[in-house]
């Protein structure tokens, strides 16, 4: 009896050291991406940040969701949030704060799609355009990716989509003439944008683009030979 009251004694600590090992080590497991629901759009480079997450952390730590190198960044810097109604920035005791439209805010403010977001000395542009105070105006109008060959659909109900090769694109193309991530579609500033990413480019209606283009209703992609058309719903 004495025996098992000392095996007791020591089975206990170990198991309350497990299930707080547990929790601090889930604060640090990084969460699996899902799907992209806005961006913060770098004023200066126009690089389109994607948040994956219904609550981001963006800080100079490599622990942050968005991790931002800069020395006027803290290392915890700002979360955002998307909430109920609309998206919540939080100022997580910073040095430097956080400019929103040129103001500074208290701890918290609300977001819509095209504010400025200042991070010490970077800013980013937010957007969001399903959401928000200004939903109506900046909505994207609904458009969809047709396949010239076969007809069939692809709708960009969101902000940001890829197109390629891989398995975990948004539109997979099983070709190997296409690149495992051949091109972006991005929703910024009230238009769709697309961006190659393959050295072959991207013929737009028959004129080959390299780089990044605003998509116009009507326009035929050419990605390796497949053929799809950007239509208004």
């Amino acid at each position: 009896m004495e025996q098992f009251e000392e095996y007791i004694r020591f089975v206990f600590p170990v198991l309350a050291f497990l299930v707080i090992f547990g929790c601090v080590l889930s604060l640090f497991y990084k969460r699996p991406k899902s799907k992209t629901v806005a961006f913060l759009v770098n004023q200066k480079t126009d690089e389109a940040v994607p948040l994956y997450y219904w609550e981001t952390s963006i800080g100079r730590s490599t622990s942050c969701d968005i991790v931002l190198n800069y020395p006027t960044i803290s290392r915890f810097h700002s979360v955002v949030s998307r909430r109920k109604n609309t998206w919540v920035i939080f100022d997580t005791d910073s040095k430097t704060g956080i400019l929103l439209n040129g103001q500074k805010i208290k701890k918290k403010a609300n977001l819509s799609n095209g504010d400025k977001v200042t991070f010490g000395e970077v800013t980013y542009i937010f957007s969001a355009p399903d959401f928000g105070d200004k939903q109506d105006k900046n909505k994207a109008p609904v458009y969809q990716l047709v396949s010239v060959s076969n007809g069939k659909t692809f709708t960009l109900d969101g902000v940001f989509f890829t197109i390629g090769r891989a398995t975990d694109c948004d539109v997979f193309m099983n070709l190997p003439t296409v690149s495992r991530r051949h091109v972006e579609l991005h929703f910024i500033n009230g238009k769709w944008s697309m961006k190659n990413f393959s050295p072959n480019g991207v013929l737009i209606n028959g004129r080959l683009c390299t780089d990044e283009k605003i998509l116009k209703p009507g326009d035929v992609l050419d990605i390796g030979g497949a053929k799809i058309k950007f239509e208004q719903k």
